[in-house]
């Protein structure tokens, strides 16, 4: 007996292929919806990424180059590549000077006034006054063979000492006899260290220090990890001379960019130097400048 039943239907084929097609349309749009979503999300954590390793890089050559002595900035040429070099010598502490020679047959002995954070029984460093040319400043061929000349604004430092319980001066004792070359306007008295570069190298930051005063600037790595000035090399440390050379940040391609310009220095007017770099990971860049200004006035 059959029965029929006018209320009970069920799909036809073509329904369910129409069904299938708009399912998998769908499900298609939905994939590729969050597919996106994921990889917006990825690419914007890599730039995030790249932003931050960036920023923290320049903040931190901003700030010690804001410290660098007076006209002691200067920049290698970049290359082809982006590779550039950025040299500065760094104050360490600063004053003014009460009697420092700068007539006759000069001194290995002068007093200067007492130092803001105290710089008493420390030893090494150099002494600077009126800083008024890169040239002279940068005389000293690594300290290896004649250093600095007798006359002329550095000079390297023995001890500094304490004048007497009731001064409020103290002494600085030099390596050797010297004679400054020019009285600053305002007695000013710098104590810096040795020179440091902040160099773009195999799209690498490094930070380079412990290599002494060159008068023509490098941006060469020691080979060897022994750099004979003697023989006229002129060089930066490498890995085997650490930690005197510290990686800062990667993922560098300046390729075509300078990273380092510095505006011409006056003695009225502070330096700017501006920083440009170009970050990449994968398919994600981001191009990063900074500006910062520089004590030009000794």
């Amino acid at each position: 007996m059959t029965i029929n039943r006018p209320d009970i239907a069920g799909f036809t084929i073509i329904e369910m292929i129409v069904a299938i097609v708009i399912s998998a349309i769908m499900a298609i749009g939905i994939v590729s919806y969050i597919g996106d979503s994921v990889e917006g999300i990825s690419a914007s954590t890599r730039r995030s990424e790249l932003g931050t390793a960036g920023r923290i890089a320049l903040d931190r050559m901003a700030m010690e180059l804001h410290n660098a002595l007076p006209n002691s900035i200067r920049t290698t040429t970049a290359g082809g590549g982006g590779d550039q070099c950025i040299e500065f010598v760094p104050v360490r502490a600063a004053t003014s000077y009460l009697d420092a020679p700068f007539t006759g047959g000069g001194s290995d002995t002068f007093d200067v006034v007492d130092f803001e954070p105290d710089q008493e029984g420390t030893s090494g460093g150099f002494a600077v006054i009126y800083p008024d040319d890169i040239d002279d400043i940068y005389d000293g061929e690594n300290m290896t063979t004649s250093g600095f000349p007798d006359r002329g604004p550095i000079e390297e430092i023995d001890t500094i000492e304490d004048t007497g319980p009731s001064s409020d001066a103290s002494t600085v004792t030099l390596v050797e006899t010297h004679r400054f070359r020019r009285r600053s306007p305002y007695q000013r008295f710098f104590l810096v260290d040795e020179p440091v570069s902040f160099c773009v190298k195999d799209n690498k930051l490094y930070r380079y220090t412990n290599y002494g005063f060159y008068s023509v600037q490098t941006d060469e790595e020691e080979e060897t990890g022994v750099c004979e000035v003697a023989m006229d090399d002129r060089c930066l440390p490498n890995y085997d001379a650490a930690p005197d050379k510290m990686l800062i940040t990667h993922n560098i391609n300046n390729a075509g960019l300078e990273a380092f310009t510095v505006s011409p220095q006056s003695l009225q007017r502070n330096a700017l130097i501006s920083f440009k770099f170009m970050f990449e990971d994968g398919n994600d860049a981001i191009e990063i400048s900074h500006e910062t200004l520089t004590r030009s006035v000794p």
